[in-house]
């Protein structure tokens, strides 16, 4: 017999009966509690706590059903969403738990449960109900089927059904994907013949909205498309190739790069674009300014710090010559400002571009020459002037991409502000993970031998200056041995781990920025790039 069947107590934790007409209840309370909140998904795990915190102090009661209370917030907080992603982009998502554990006679493969059909239990009346309406649906314990219909752009939330634990289990996950989704808790945890709430299931997977509905963009899939756009025949069409320098600066472009800072424009751009915008071609040549922008910064990086080596290849100036470097870094520049003017935008919207341009780029050279002044001293950079040049040299890069893309969606200043300081944040992380992994890999020296601003150094220098000045006297009497004792000193000093927190706390700044977004959309993808470029670093 299934839950909704005759049954009416149900144990959800702590061996304390709760009726199945009290949870209903409770759902309706926590409803209530919420509706005047306007909480915009995706939530954090602190903002869990605290609603549920709320929540419990004005209802003693069910203090005790802490994890439910807190699924249920998140519920909540994706419903509207949800509601407005169409059956077919949906999954739901079973626990194998719940087949009849003596009489299922389905076969279990890497992707999980092949329902036969043979009604010993709620799966069948479930997967037909929900694939009635058009939903995907998987039994499984595992996430693996899950996410790849996620990371292919088939599906774009999930209505999961788990253990209480197993829900507060994939939380983090969710969170860190910006995945949209619905968790209905079993009223057992043993893994065994488990029961659910059917008629709370009927209740949620039906859930419509008529508005109109934006796909979820798709990182992966612009990533594969700008790959594209720097594509030797489409930067001859947009460049020409008739002359050298053409040439030598078509194919810098091209070389390699993460390209994150157009995939951040292109992305945040549809994010906020629902209808015909800018045409394709326009949007890419906004994407591609920026990647000019970008790439000429490095030239001149290059030959300001002696790097020998860009993308494992000879850097420009090795390749050919100082002169004709900086004379294709300027060209790239050029480059930038003329694509800006072709992109279709209007007059006010091009003129904001060039104002967040140019700031970017002065920016840029205030923390470049910060850093090339700083280096001359015989000692370490304290922390703070450390993250001060990383303010200036690394988060513009950032700052750009995102307003580029804002000001061509026609974004309000109160936006173009919060990108501001999304990017100050998500720029400092960035570089402190950089940093790490320059010392995380004893072959990966360059950053260390040439002593340039490091956050790790920083911390060296600030837990043993004498030490560090030692170091110093022996580096400018260039002696080799200096970089790999400093790279062992790192290890064992603890000086990465602090890295790491402090990389955590930018990281957690940028995400914690974005509960000032009113929009799902922009805030799901800003999210999802925090995670997306700021990946876990193993030691």
């Amino acid at each position: 017999m299934f839950l909704g069947e005759g049954i009416k107590e149900i144990i959800l934790s702590n061996d304390t009966i709760q009726s199945v007409e009290e949870l209903k209840e409770l759902r309706q309370l926590i409803n209530k509690f919420l509706s005047d909140k306007k909480l915009v998904p995706p939530l954090q795990q602190h903002d869990i706590i605290l609603y549920s915190s709320e929540f419990i102090s004005q209802h003693t009661n069910y203090k005790q059903f802490q994890k439910l209370i807190a699924v249920l917030i998140n519920n909540n907080a994706w419903q509207a969403f949800v509601e407005r992603i169409p059956y077919n982009r949906r999954v739901l998502l079973l626990p194998k738990c719940l087949r009849h554990s003596t009489k299922c006679p389905a076969k279990i493969d890497e992707l999980g449960l092949l329902c036969e059909q043979c009604g010993n239990c709620l799966i069948d009346e479930l997967i037909t109900f929900a694939e009635d309406l058009g939903y995907h649906s998987i039994v499984s314990e595992g996430t693996g089927a899950v996410s790849l219909l996620l990371s292919s752009g088939q599906i774009e939330c999930v209505i999961g059904i788990g253990c209480l634990d197993s829900l507060e289990r994939s939380f983090p996950l969710a969170v860190k994907g910006a995945i949209p989704s619905i968790g209905i808790p079993l009223f057992n945890s043993d893994c065994k013949d488990s029961r659910v709430d059917k008629d709370w299931i009927f209740e949620a997977l039906p859930i419509k909205n008529e508005t109109e509905w934006s796909k979820q963009v798709n990182l992966e899939n612009i990533r594969k498309e700008i790959q594209l756009w720097f594509s030797t025949e489409k930067l001859k069409a947009i460049f020409g190739s008739d002359n050298e320098t053409v040439l030598i600066a078509n194919k810098w472009l091209e070389a390699g790069g993460k390209r994150w800072r157009p995939l951040i424009m292109t992305s945040l751009y549809r994010a906020m674009i629902h209808d015909d915008g800018l045409t394709n071609e326009n949007l890419m040549k906004l994407a591609i300014s920026i990647e000019c922008f970008h790439k000429a910064s490095l030239v001149h990086d290059d030959i300001a710090d002696n790097d020998s080596e860009r993308y494992g290849k000879p850097a420009l100036h090795e390749e050919y010559d100082v002169p004709v470097a900086l004379n294709t870094g300027d060209l790239l520049m050029g480059y930038g400002y003329q694509l800006i003017a072709q992109s279709g935008l209007n007059a006010d919207q091009i003129s904001k571009l060039l104002q967040v341009a140019s700031k970017g780029h002065r920016d840029l050279c205030i923390g470049q020459g910060q850093e090339l002044v700083l280096r001359k001293k015989t000692s370490a950079l304290s922390i703070d002037e450390t993250i001060d040049i990383f303010t200036y040299k690394t988060a513009p890069a950032f700052e750009v991409a995102l307003k580029f893309g804002a000001i061509a969606a026609n974004g309000s200043d109160q936006l173009l502000n919060i990108l501001g300081e999304y990017s100050k944040a998500l720029g400092i992380a960035y570089q402190i993970q950089d940093d790490i992994e320059d010392f995380n890999q004893e072959s990966n020296i360059n950053d260390i031998n040439s002593l340039r601003p490091s956050l790790i150094i920083a911390i060296l220098g600030e837990k043993s200056p004498l030490k560090m000045q030692s170091f110093y006297q022996r580096y400018h009497k260039k002696d080799i041995s200096a970089s790999t004792e400093l790279f062992l000193w790192a290890k064992n000093e603890g000086a990465i781990h602090i890295a790491k927190k402090m990389l955590d706390e930018y990281k957690q700044k940028a995400l914690d920025i974005l509960d000032q977004v009113e929009d799902a959309n922009i805030k799901i993808l800003l999210f999802r790039l925090v995670n997306r470029i700021l990946g876990d670093i193993t030691f």
